[in-house]
């Protein structure tokens, strides 16, 4: 079975992370960008996404 996470990757030069639904099957990961940037004080260290705004959407895109 799929998992589906909300995740960052790299920091883009003017301080924003784009956002990445991550979907891991079996061995395999990909990655689907949603279009949505996160500011940097919305990251955690871990690289986990603390903006409630963006993980609502990124729910909304995983359900549909």
């Amino acid at each position: 079975m799929a998992t589906f996470k909300a995740v960052t990757r790299k920091m883009r030069s003017d301080g924003l992370y784009p956002v990445y639904i991550r979907v891991c099957h079996r061995t395999q990961k990909g990655y689907m960008n949603t279009g949505k940037l996160v500011s940097q004080k919305k990251v955690k260290k871990g690289g986990e996404i603390t903006d409630t705004f963006v993980l609502e959407f990124c729910a909304r895109e995983i359900n549909r």
